[in-house]
């Protein structure tokens, strides 16, 4: 059997911000090519990732389509009956349409909910992903491009595609919220696990204690909610940011984060840029609490990584890290109260926090990427 993985973020450097997205596509494509469970080949773009980070949103919108056109031809020069096809993104996706017309078995990894995220973060919640879409329904073949890219897109990937890997029970219903007529028994339920710790971290001793988080810079990673939040806690920590602008709206929000801690006193914040590798290793041996501050996530790769790396964590309370943090390695808080009270309590507890680091680095330890890897393999070999 032959799979025909397309990634729109595939291939990327480990010096580019590209997102949880890409990095799962380059450690499934890695696993599968270890394994060899079938015949693997990933259609990247032929623009740069580097180059993919900076674009505007009209940019990215004309991007979509051209990877669209690209990989829809590159999967119809291949003979259907001898493929599956899988896809690493929705409005990034090929044309679901014409493949199922043509008789292709399609599987879809939903690494974010495009509606969700709108719903979220453009409207603030007003209207849940359920009745966003069924508002938008009846006039989505007359939306701009972009918009075309969130609604008709994702419809068209549900309803033809074969199945649709999810990292959690929570995206799973809002499919269902949103498309009612889909099958439950076409949506499977793949959390991705921890990815393999490749390099042994080196601690850097400082007086005060070290807070970190990790992700690329943009909105909905609530970076700049956090050190809002951190300005008004009468501890002192310091508090080190990885990761780099990314997207649309990167830029603008490093240069509220700057803004932000221009006036902080009690932590100081350290703006580390993105990492990878050893870099990365030696952050996360170096924090005593890892902070997940995110306001939208599907999942909690970086959480992942914490726990492997035996550091407690702190995350806001929503889907991704409710699907993931148990009360004996982590604390889900809610608010900026919630956030300095689980502060006090972990850095002024060290037996707490070894013991928690403990038990979150056995959590990790026994659910390992190469298992995921492995369930998604079998998913597409039993087509």
């Amino acid at each position: 059997m032959r799979v025909i993985y397309t990634a729109a973020h595939a291939g990327a450097g480990p010096g580019v911000p590209i997102g949880g997205g890409g990095a799962i596509a380059t450690m499934l494509a890695a696993e599968w090519t270890r394994t060899a469970p079938f015949e693997l080949t990933v259609v990247r773009p032929e623009e740069s990732a580097s180059d993919l980070v900076g674009y505007s949103q009209a940019e990215y919108a004309d991007f979509c389509y051209r990877f669209r056109h690209y990989a829809t031809n590159r999967v119809l020069s291949e003979d259907p009956a001898g493929c599956v096809v899988l896809v690493n993104d929705i409005a990034e996706g090929p044309d679901f349409e014409l493949l199922h017309r043509h008789g292709y078995r399609v599987y879809t990894i939903w690494h974010v909910d495009v509606v969700a995220y709108v719903a979220r973060m453009y409207l603030g919640g007003v209207l849940g992903p359920g009745k966003l879409t069924r508002m938008v329904k009846p006039f989505e073949g007359w939306l701009p491009a972009a918009p075309k890219l969130v609604f008709h897109q994702q419809r068209r990937c549900v309803a033809l595609s074969a199945g649709h890997i999810v990292m959690t029970e929570t995206m799973k219903q809002t499919i269902l919220d949103c498309y009612p007529e889909t099958p439950s028994g076409k949506i499977h339920v793949v959390p991705w696990g921890a990815p393999e710790c490749a390099h042994v971290g080196r601690r850097e001793l400082t007086e005060r204690p070290t807070l970190l988080t990790l992700s690329r810079i943009s909105p909905e990673k609530g970076l700049v909610e956090l050190l809002t939040m951190l300005r008004n806690w009468r501890g002192r920590a310091t508090m080190t940011l990885c990761g780099a602008p990314a997207y649309m709206q990167g830029a603008r929000t490093m240069e509220r984060l700057r803004a932000v801690a221009q006036g902080m006193t009690n932590v100081e914040v350290r703006f580390a840029g993105h990492v990878s590798g050893q870099a990365k290793a030696d952050a996360f041996a170096s924090a005593d609490l890892y902070l997940f501050p995110s306001v939208f996530e599907s999942y909690g790769l970086t959480l992942m990584e914490a726990l492997s790396h035996g550091v407690p964590v702190i995350a806001f309370d929503h889907a991704g890290a409710r699907a993931i943090v148990r009360s004996d390695f982590g604390v889900l808080v809610r608010d900026e109260r919630g956030l300095h009270a689980a502060l006090d309590t972990l850095l002024g507890d060290e037996a707490r926090r070894k013991a928690m680091g403990a038990a979150g680095r056995a959590f990790a330890a026994a659910r390992p990427f190469a298992a995921s890897a492995a369930q998604v393999a079998s998913l597409l070999q039993n087509r």
